[in-house]
């Protein structure tokens, strides 16, 4: 492949970007309710409401009431954000030092299937690990599921994304730890990277694209 064949890079943020650790959030659930953290996953994974939070069609009121219900919980709006939130882990140093540098060569965005709750505590990690308060200082746009009412895989976010960048699928590369999200961009001809979760990704993308230190 030739390297100036790709004009943006889309990552996705966590488990590329910030180091993302779902097991702390299913046990911190288990441990506030009483439940089974088997019990708690298959809530994670099955209950509506989750994806409704990520295409931000229901309010973060209405994501902890469901949470409450679903978990029967009697905890407040704090524990609950906590609790949701455990799951985000740290932004390496190094992580940022190479999204920095790719930025100087390629447009950069964020792609994120994420929620209200989570951005903010995005950009207080963020602000503890790096001299940047917000992800638009470090990245050229962050696109968020919640707020484009969309999320990954469905085809829809991807023609968007193209849309609005004005770019063809094959001047696109996408890095995502998800293989399904990475399947229907590619689809779409977008070029694609899998990144093992928390592995970090400039290794994968230079071998991908050539990039020469």
């Amino acid at each position: 492949m030739a390297e100036n064949n790709i004009k943006l890079i889309i990552f996705d943020l966590g488990g590329v970007v910030i180091n993302l650790h779902v097991e702390r959030t299913i046990a911190a659930f288990a441990d506030l309710s009483g439940k089974t953290e088997e019990e708690v996953y298959t809530s994670y994974e099955q209950a509506a409401y989750f994806k409704a939070y990520e295409k931000g069609l229901i309010s973060d009121v209405d994501f902890r009431n469901c949470i409450r219900e679903d978990f029967e919980l009697d905890a407040s709006d704090e524990q609950i954000d906590e609790a949701w939130s455990a799951m985000l882990g740290t932004i390496p140093e190094e992580r940022v030092e190479q999204i920095e540098k790719l930025c100087r060569k390629y447009t950069c965005v964020v792609l994120s299937n994420t929620n209200a709750i989570h951005e903010k505590a995005f950009h207080i990690i963020l602000n503890e690990t790096s001299s940047y308060n917000h992800l638009d200082q470090l990245f050229h746009q962050v696109h968020f599921s919640h707020k484009w009412n969309m999320r990954k895989p469905d085809v829809e976010i991807y023609e968007k994304l193209l849309s609005h960048h004005q770019l063809s699928p094959e001047q696109c590369l996408f890095m995502d730890d998800g293989e399904l999200n990475l399947l229907e961009a590619a689809h779409l001809g977008i070029q694609t990277v899998h990144i093992p979760r928390n592995s970090g990704f400039y290794s994968l993308l230079s071998d991908k694209i050539g990039i020469h230190d």
